[in-house]
């Protein structure tokens, strides 16, 4: 184990923050009475040292006994009269041990070894302020330690979230892929080996490569070539596809399986609904700090919601589609992106921005 390992290991111990507490606090009184008082018997300073022992029993039976047994279980009347006990009896042990210092012989102390209301008084506040002071670090300690699992339990949520909803992509994916598999099976098509073979590599991507965070750009470009391949073997001839790139590609990484859905979606959604030749254009720019990526695919217009309409897309009555990805990108983005859906002239446009890290 290194040296950082080890002193990384101490510092997380309670009793260190514990003691490093209890030292300052002897520390801050010991200087107050040297700059202030002008005390310099040494003495004094190992007696004041002894005199923290009530303090810290005071303070731990405040911390792990009333609070937890009543103030947290809201006996608020119990509490302080138990707390207020507690206090008068460290106050009158205080006064005491005082007093048997001053019978010792201590000058220093002898003011202060009467039993009257005023030492009294003195005492008490002494409590009051340090059990202010402990709690106080105390209830911040807890909401602290709250708030970080809060957070902690809320990214598992999240990572949940978005790998049950990437994972849905894969068997949405691959049912599409082995009907068109199936359709040339049927056929005797010669390219039905052809569609095994890119079936294997996004296979592949998607079982042993997808499962990160981030996935290089490049991998993902590739995995929708391999995709738009198989595409093309379906539809052949009827297919007029362009795939557009700008901008350097290296060292972008980028969720994984994020810009499939909008190339299936407008396979899905713009050549299976449209008879005869359909176009595809797709477009993908690496920008400053941002990528810019936009499908257009043909639609039917007569099965096409009006704009603003609430009604459902035949996306989202046909699958996950765009909600799965919209989904994604809120949980993964927040407000940092931007996602415009957009029909014209028979033509949806569908244009996603994301930041990059």
């Amino acid at each position: 184990m290194s040296n950082s390992s080890k002193y990384n290991g101490l510092i997380a111990k309670p009793w260190v923050y514990h003691s490093l507490f209890w030292l300052s606090y002897y520390v801050f009184g010991a200087l107050i009475s040297l700059s202030i008082h002008q005390i310099y018997d040494a003495r004094f300073y190992l007696e004041l040292l002894s005199l923290m022992p009530p303090d810290i029993l005071l303070v731990y039976i405040n911390l792990y006994l009333l609070i937890p047994a009543l103030l947290l279980k809201r006996k608020f009347v119990v509490y302080f009269i138990a707390l207020l006990t507690c206090l008068s009896g460290v106050s009158a042990l205080g006064i005491w041990l005082h007093h048997l210092y001053a019978l010792a012989g201590s000058p220093i102390f002898a003011a202060v070894s009467d039993f009257n209301t005023r030492n009294f008084a003195v005492q008490f506040l002494n409590g009051i302020y340090l059990l202010g002071l402990v709690t106080a670090i105390k209830f911040l300690k807890d909401w602290m330690s709250q708030k970080q699992q809060l957070q902690e339990k809320e990214k598992q949520q999240v990572a949940t979230e978005l790998n049950f909803l990437r994972s849905q992509v894969h068997p949405h994916f691959f049912f599409n892929t082995l009907n068109n598999l199936y359709s040339l099976t049927l056929q005797k098509s010669d390219q039905a080996p052809e569609v095994v073979v890119k079936l294997a590599d996004l296979m592949s991507y998607m079982l042993y490569e997808s499962s990160a965070p981030l996935v290089p750009l490049d991998k993902e470009i590739n995995n929708l070539e391999n995709y738009i391949e198989l595409e093309k073997l379906r539809f052949g001839e009827r297919l007029s596809l362009s795939f557009e790139r700008e901008g350097s590609t290296n060292s972008i990484r980028i969720p994984p399986l994020l810009l499939l859905a909008f190339v299936e979606n407008s396979f899905k959604h713009g050549m299976n609904h449209t008879t005869g030749e359909g176009r595809i254009a797709i477009s993908l720019k690496v920008q400053p700090e941002r990528l810019c990526f936009s499908v257009s695919n043909p639609y039917d217009p007569s099965s096409a919601t009006p704009a603003g309409s609430r009604q459902r897309t035949s996306d989202e009555k046909n699958g996950i589609g765009l909600r799965n990805v919209v989904r994604r990108l809120d949980l993964l983005y927040g407000a940092r992106y931007q996602f415009d859906l957009s029909r014209e002239a028979g033509i949806f446009h569908v244009t996603l921005k994301i930041p990059l890290p």
